[in-house]
């Protein structure tokens, strides 16, 4: 959690009326056409996230593997394969915001050698906000198909295994390992002991890039139990979701958790909204096996497990073809040296942020920007008034 990051996309069904029934026979339909199978399949990172190649009725695509979401399209590969809709419903994003949805139903979608039959997904436009249109892909695996199989995630490998057999994945039997509860999507909803208190409504997402985050009424709560825990607040914005970028009040701490036999003591989280979300940025320290037969995650450690939580206090989105400030930590160096929400990003380390192209917007927030590696840099930028200024910045543990 050394960096302020994007967590992309959650895509939530609400279900109510007549539709409700429809779109669970929807959701649940799909079958998968081989028996006793076991492939190991390769996938690119992009953002964080796990980006895979797939055939969507014999055409090529790119897709991203997202628990926290159904299957998804988007417009442009619905219009190429003239898929036509089945049944409309709302949806709601990462940020809380709702809009409709419509849903197709695929004919074939194949990852590696393994073929889904007649599943679902909605059709949506990624290109509309631009954090999401830097992916460049064309939709999304999601939990309804995710479900007809055991997929083993390995980050450091960057493969996942996906099989009928769940004893073929091979899961030590010292792994840890916690149970959770399926939406009527499939996604995995886990529950966590924060500082002995539970916390329900955890969304299990590997779309999100995002590390911890635990819902904000249930971290107060343990914050009144045990005020000594360390904290810091943050405003502003620093995630983007299918309908746009949220505002939120969030905090950073280091709390004791436990999910079933997994206990991570002195554990960096972020926390806000009503939802807790634990991502990529958590899921890449292991090898992840999800089991919806017996509605089990299993983790086993990997050696890329990082500490602490060094940080500038500042992240950042495009504006007037440039960068701005959008999120800022109190009492961070940023917020220290004088920086606001909303000032424009002239130059960092001698690199100007100033008329970026798309392509250049892109490269800072799927890629680790060079300033983040920095433990200094200096930072030009310009005040709400138009003045412009200079400061020196270093990375500070804030949680320590």
């Amino acid at each position: 959690m050394k960096k302020i990051i994007v967590p992309i996309l959650l895509l939530t069904l609400l279900l109510s009326g007549c539709n409700a029934i429809k779109t669970v026979k929807v959701l649940k339909k799909g079958e998968v056409v081989q028996k006793k199978f076991r492939e190991e399949i390769s996938f690119e990172s992009r953002a964080g996230l796990i980006v895979m190649k797939v055939k969507v009725n014999g055409k090529d695509y790119n897709f991203i593997f997202d628990s926290g979401a159904v299957n998804c399209v988007t417009k442009e590969v619905s219009d190429e394969l003239k898929l036509k809709p089945v049944l409309d419903q709302t949806a709601v994003d990462a940020e809380g915001k709702s809009g409709g949805i419509k849903f197709v139903m695929l004919d074939e979608l194949k990852i590696g050698a393994i073929s889904f039959k007649n599943t679902s997904a909605a059709v949506i436009d990624l290109r509309a906000v631009p954090e999401l249109a830097c992916l460049k892909v064309d939709g999304l695996i999601g939990a309804n198909l995710m479900r007809k199989a055991f997929w083993q995630l390995d980050y450091v490998k960057q493969t996942i295994t996906v099989s009928d057999v769940l004893d073929s994945l091979h899961i030590p039997k010292n792994a840890s390992s916690f149970p959770f509860t399926p939406e009527i999507s499939g996604t995995p909803i886990v529950e966590v002991e924060l500082e002995g208190m539970k916390s329900k409504g955890n969304i299990f997402d590997t779309g999100s890039t995002g590390a911890i985050t635990l819902a904000g009424p249930a971290f107060k709560k343990a914050l009144a139990k045990n005020p000594s825990i360390k904290y810091v607040r943050g405003v502003g914005s620093n995630s983007a979701g299918l309908y746009g970028a949220g505002f939120d009040t969030s905090y950073a701490a280091k709390v004791n958790l436990k999910m079933g036999t997994l206990s991570l003591p002195n554990q960096p989280i972020e926390a806000k909204r009503e939802k807790g979300n634990l991502g990529s940025a958590f899921f890449k320290n292991y090898v992840v096996t999800m089991d919806w037969k017996h509605s089990r995650i299993y983790f086993v450690p990997q050696d890329n497990r990082t500490s602490g939580w060094e940080t500038f206090g500042f992240a950042v989105t495009r504006k007037n073809n440039g960068l701005a400030i959008s999120f800022l930590y109190e009492n961070s160096p940023a917020a220290i040296a004088g920086i606001q929400r909303g000032d424009e990003i002239v130059s960092i380390n001698g690199k100007k942020y100033t008329d970026l192209t798309g392509e250049e917007y892109c490269e800072t927030i799927t890629k680790p920007a060079p300033w983040k590696k920095e433990k200094t840099i200096e930072l030009a930028y310009r005040s709400a008034g138009g003045v412009l200024k200079t400061v020196k910045l270093e990375q500070k543990a804030m949680l320590d």
